[in-house]
């Protein structure tokens, strides 16, 4: 099956509900944030792009620190309620471009401090093209921001749901669920396109590492914050980093 890559015009008030407004999505935004805030501890008033950064629940807390931030996405629906919420923080230093990825050469100028590129990959027909055009963004002191739907953890958590036909199949599914990102990829297979671009991996961190397989997770919301501190807790230690149902990298430029 031919990827297309994903627009969700159709689709915000779900992603805001049933995806951000979520703990899996709480947990996801903490994970990286925390990732985001000690890469840039000691770093002021920088250059970000957001590539496909949606309603920008990061890249905005970025602005909110005083750095400047472009935010892109395919999806026009989307840059409106980010654009919403910038007006509503008075935020000043956020441009915004409604553009895929494949595009952004041909209207953007220049190299970011720091690129992000977070749950984006799944959706694309040729990813490792993608991770060229982050690198060509991202300046030779500067950072890029990779998070991907990791192979592992949609291996494991099939296997501990008993799908063993789907797993069997590929796991393709017949009937694709649109929220679902069916094309997850491995480490290995990322690490090969960063080698490629001279991209060393700086740090990789595991997102909900164990909260998508607990059991009878309706019993656990009053305890969410415990949940959360052991997700921040393990998710830079092995194995678990490495079950996440994503995975975060931080990767540093070597010589262009």
């Amino acid at each position: 099956m031919i990827r297309q890559d994903k627009s969700f015009d159709d689709k915000v008030k779900t992603f805001k509900n049933n995806i951000y407004g979520t703990t899996k999505g709480q947990i996801r935004e903490a994970v990286v944030m925390r990732d985001l805030t000690e890469l840039l501890a000691t770093r002021k008033n920088l250059t970000i792009l957001d590539v496909g950064g949606g309603q920008g629940q990061i890249s905005l807390q970025l602005a909110q620190m005083g750095h400047k931030v472009t935010l892109t996405d395919i999806s026009n629906e989307m840059l409106d309620v980010a654009r919403e919420t910038a007006k509503s923080l008075q935020l000043e230093n956020v441009k915004f471009i409604h553009s895929p990825l494949q595009e952004l050469a041909g209207l953007l100028d220049g190299k970011f401090d720091l690129v992000l590129c977070h749950a984006v990959f799944e959706w694309l027909e040729e990813p490792q093209a993608a991770m060229s055009t982050l690198n060509h963004f991202c300046h030779n002191q500067g950072a890029i921001s990779l998070m991907f739907y990791n192979a592992v953890g949609q291996s494991l958590s099939n296997l501990i749901y008993g799908n063993f036909d789907y797993i069997r199949a590929g796991m393709q599914a017949k009937k694709v669920v649109k929220l679902n990102p069916q094309s997850a990829l491995r480490l290995e297979q990322v690490t090969s396109w960063c080698h490629a671009l001279n991209l060393q991996i700086q740090s990789k961190t595991g997102v909900r590492c164990f909260h998508d397989y607990m059991r009878h997770t309706e019993h656990w919301q009053s305890q969410f914050d415990d949940i959360l501190d052991m997700e921040l807790l393990y998710s830079k230690q092995e194995p678990y980093a490495s079950i996440g149902r994503y995975t975060h990298l931080i990767l540093k430029p070597g010589e262009k």
